[in-house]
């Protein structure tokens, strides 16, 4: 028999029979997981094991836990629902999920195992307008999906008027280790301290071009679902600023606002840019180029 790497043999008891595994490169040095490609009996599947150190040193879970109480390394157990859920919410593919594990011990780490799905990394220098179509479509189904509680996505258990300052105390936390300068931060703290929101939908923090796959030039496919929670949608059209150019940004509007309306951001964008910059979404290590980022929406 041939043991799945990292995990346990209580952890392989259920699992598919393994074949063979191959270990994929990973994109960054302080990556989430390390991932495995598994030929098993049961077909092609992608095994992702926990970088515990990792997890718990990065800036983006820091920003998770002090906001949304969401503990990736306990959370990673209770990821069926998220696939469920996710699957019946979007028009893409999202990969069938097997099994998945909590950490309970060094020797037993948090994993998930989900069938394998057919295409190539998106390349964001290769974005065609068919992707910006499905991405608009993909996001606006998710939106649809309003509640009044927010936080993890598995248990959504804070409410609407607990928003602003849960958020204007995360960007205290995280701001005590960066030198911000006190215009931006004050700008930001202020915004933080008077936003009102009454719904919340399934938002995706490290939403990326990389965590989807596409097949002949179309988007096809969402296969990391590893930091979905229940947020203002506003909180992600400021994320997508950053990813998307005027062009892509007019035609993303111009899907979206089929099914929803972008409201004015002006009242909300800079607390949350602030967010994203202390999470270290996209890298960006220039406060000043990060919050003065061209306006989209």
């Amino acid at each position: 028999m041939v043991n799945y790497p990292l995990l346990s043999t209580q952890q392989q008891q259920h699992l598919p029979e393994l074949i063979q595994a191959i270990r994929l490169p990973t994109m960054y040095e302080d990556s989430t997981h390390q991932i495995w490609q598994c030929d098993t009996v049961d077909g092609l599947m992608i095994l992702k094991v926990c970088n515990t150190e990792n997890v718990k040193k990065a800036s983006f879970w820091q920003g998770m836990k002090h906001l949304f109480d969401v503990d990736l390394i306990q959370s990673l157990g209770k990821f069926d629902f998220v696939y469920q859920k996710i699957s019946k919410y979007s028009s893409l593919v999202i990969p069938k999920f097997i099994a998945s594990d909590s950490e309970s011990s060094p020797s037993s780490p948090a994993f998930i195992l989900a069938q394998y799905v057919s295409g190539t990394m998106v390349d964001m220098t290769e974005i065609k307008d068919g992707m910006i179509e499905a991405l608009a479509r993909h996001i606006s189904q998710c939106h649809q999906k309003e509640q009044s509680q927010w936080g993890e996505f598995q248990h959504a258990k804070y409410s609407a008027n607990e928003w602003g300052i849960r958020l204007y105390k995360t960007l205290e936390e995280l701001a005590s280790n960066h030198s911000i300068p006190e215009t931006i931060r004050d700008e930001a703290y202020q915004q933080a301290r008077t936003l009102s929101v009454e719904s919340f939908v399934p938002v995706m923090m490290d939403l990326r071009w990389d965590q989807f796959l596409q097949q002949k030039q179309q988007l096809s496919a969402l296969v990391d679902l590893d930091a979905f929670v229940y947020a203002p949608k506003e909180l992600e059209l400021v994320l997508l600023e950053y990813l998307l150019d005027e062009q892509q940004a007019n035609k993303f509007k111009q899907h979206y606002q089929q099914e929803k309306t972008i409201d004015d951001l002006s009242q909300v964008r800079k607390a949350y840019r602030l967010l994203l910059f202390l999470m270290n979404i996209l890298g960006e290590k220039d406060i000043e180029r990060w919050m003065n980022a061209p306006v989209r929406f």
